[in-house]
């Protein structure tokens, strides 16, 4: 064969090997969930809960829709996933333990689990935080949502309650606002108004600033009744 036909015979190899479709990457089906799952988490970051569809997932994946419909039977069931996934992730490196190891202050007790949800933001996008207090249109998710929420506010209520001397509705109520001081700080993290140490710095201040607050309060409510 002459050096000039092996040329056009490699560059009809290479030209066919260039337009042949990837081949899909063969995982096992525990590592390809935990795929679909992240691919569907950067998608909500990026675009909103909206873009979140199972053929966006499969083309970003590589793979059919009929793969992803293996692994999650609706598109609700996926978005809950992401959630459930991003709980987990914040669990592990805030862990339960954590308010038990962390002496007397709650203001360190909302520095340290800040700076947990931070490195889970970073780790798995900044779309699952925000999605978990939303009020969207499907009641499943919302409510999914609440629940993670809740059980994350869970391991503040005694810590609180101790510094704060509470009644469980008023440790309730002052859990919640102190997520909600959390959030405000992250959402201007997110969206780069604060530095990261900034937002860790000024959550820790108003967590104090509300229980100390709320303990004041208290004992001048009881004092007022002697």
């Amino acid at each position: 064969m002459s050096t000039r036909a092996k040329t056009e015979r490699a560059r009809r190899t290479t030209t066919r090997t260039r337009n042949r479709p990837a081949r899909r990457r063969r995982l096992a089906p525990a590592d390809r969930r935990r795929e679909l799952i992240r691919i569907a988490g950067d998608i909500l970051t990026r675009e909103g809960v909206d873009a979140v569809q199972f053929a966006r997932v499969a083309a970003e994946a590589g793979v059919t829709r009929p793969l992803v419909y293996k692994f999650f039977e609706s598109r609700q069931a996926l978005i809950i996933a992401v959630l459930e996934d991003f709980a987990a992730e914040l669990a592990e490196r805030f862990g339960r333990g954590a308010m038990q190891r962390i002496p007397g202050s709650n203001a360190e007790a909302a520095r340290i689990f800040v700076e947990a949800v931070c490195d889970t933001i970073e780790e798995r996008g900044a779309g699952p935080w925000h999605l978990l207090d939303a009020k969207g249109p499907d009641p499943a998710i919302a409510r999914r949502g609440q629940e993670i929420l809740d059980a994350i506010v869970e391991p503040w209520k005694e810590r609180i309650a101790e510094a704060a001397g509470t009644s469980p509705r008023e440790t309730a109520t002052l859990a919640r606002m102190i997520v909600a001081a959390g959030r405000a700080a992250l959402e201007l993290w997110c969206n780069g108004v604060l530095t990261r140490e900034e937002a860790v710095r000024d959550t820790a201040r108003g967590v104090g600033a509300l229980v100390e607050g709320f303990a004041a309060a208290r004992s001048r409510a009881a004092r007022a009744r002697r």
